[in-house]
């Protein structure tokens, strides 16, 4: 007998627009999180500023390591609900299910490899960019060119990774998660808290468990539409006041244990609290949204601002960026070039849609 985890309810046109909308906001955070360009690049979430108490540094930390880390666990937690919802844990329904993503997920994944591995192996052979670190660091020799498939020099593509191996991993997850009745997120949760994480990425396996049990308790009905402005207001206040926080640690803080485990868990808080937070507000200014020209030219390409921004925006910072560029030139660019980058695929998009239309929707996985 078939088993339905879903309690047959409907998607809501309102649920629909608002994930779709609302991952705009959180690609364009995406970006900005990729934008950050002061002394330490790689940022965790226990990244002291080297800086100290630099305004440039602390802006650029507040928003890139604080106030916009909600993206990447929202896209996760999209990912898992919208997989599972109307799932049937059967063999022909998980078929059906991995015949899609073979589509939208393995397909493009492939071709962003291989596209970002020629574009790193055409750069590495150029005067101008073959000492950027970005090329040094992810171009290689044809006999390891492979490696652009397990360490895509587009090094966003970790997240569709991710995202296909908990899509083979769905029967056994949506098993977990139903005959536990979501008890199996607190382990899940636990790894994540500590941020452990071995080929699977706790922080994507918690997020996409999370969307996932919403769906298969047929809990859509409660993250719907929400016009409770006192309780928005407290959690917008409390995502700033957490984000402050951990930037002022992050830059005055020493390096001893306490305070690295402190920032931690401020950082996970503050990562629910900014996602819980982002998911209400968007209630009070959807409808004076959704239907302007410009946000919908966004939403109809946002796969394409996520494959493209990277490597392309760390290669113009690094020819943008003197060694001793002033902190002045360091936030201007911050500011300037994610949104220049983000119009520059958007732009690109509309030209691969419009002329080549086959070749788009494939490299796109169907979207847009």
């Amino acid at each position: 007998m078939k088993q339905t985890v879903n309690n047959g309810e409907k998607m809501s046109k309102y649920l629909s627009r608002k994930i779709k909308f609302i991952s705009v906001f959180a690609m364009a955070a995406v970006v900005f999180i990729h934008a950050y360009n002061c002394k330490d690049l790689f940022l965790t979430p226990t990244t002291r500023i080297s800086e100290g108490l630099n305004f440039t540094a602390m802006f650029e930390y507040f928003f890139s390591n604080e106030m916009f880390r909600f993206a990447v666990p929202l896209f996760f937690m999209i990912s898992g609900f919208l997989f599972f919802f109307k799932y049937q844990n059967t063999r022909e329904c998980y078929l059906y299910k991995l015949k899609k993503r073979f589509r939208s997920l393995l397909l493009p994944y492939l071709i962003w490899c291989l596209l970002s591995g020629i574009l790193m192996t055409v750069l590495s052979n150029i005067e101008l960019f073959k000492g950027l670190d970005i090329v040094k660091e992810k171009a290689f020799d044809l006999p390891h060119f492979f490696m652009y498939f397990l360490s895509p020099a587009a090094f966003p593509l970790w997240y569709m990774q991710q995202l296909m191996i908990f899509v083979l991993l769905a029967p056994i997850l949506c098993f977990l998660i139903e005959k536990s009745k979501g008890v199996i997120l607190i382990p899940i949760g636990v790894l994540w808290l500590c941020d452990l994480s071995f080929i699977i990425n706790s922080q994507g396996l918690f997020y996409f468990c999370a969307g996932a049990a919403l769906a298969i308790f047929g809990k859509s009905r409660n993250i719907t539409k929400r016009d409770d402005r006192m309780v928005t207001l407290f959690m917008s206040i409390t995502w700033v006041a957490l984000s402050l926080s951990n930037t002022f640690i992050a830059a005055s803080a020493g390096n001893n244990a306490f305070m690295t485990v402190i920032m931690l868990v401020l950082y996970k808080v503050n990562e629910v609290v900014g996602l819980i937070a982002i998911w209400m507000i968007f209630d009070h200014i959807a409808k004076r949204i959704t239907d302007k020209k410009g946000f919908l030219l966004a939403s109809a390409h946002i796969f394409i601002v996520y494959v493209l921004h990277e490597p392309f925006m760390h290669i113009a910072f690094e020819l943008g960026l003197a060694q001793n560029a002033s902190p002045l030139s360091h936030l201007i660019l911050y500011i300037f070039l994610p949104i220049s980058i983000m119009a520059a695929c958007i732009m690109v998009g509309m030209i691969i849609r419009k002329l080549f239309r086959p070749v788009y929707r494939l490299m796109t996985g169907w979207r847009g």
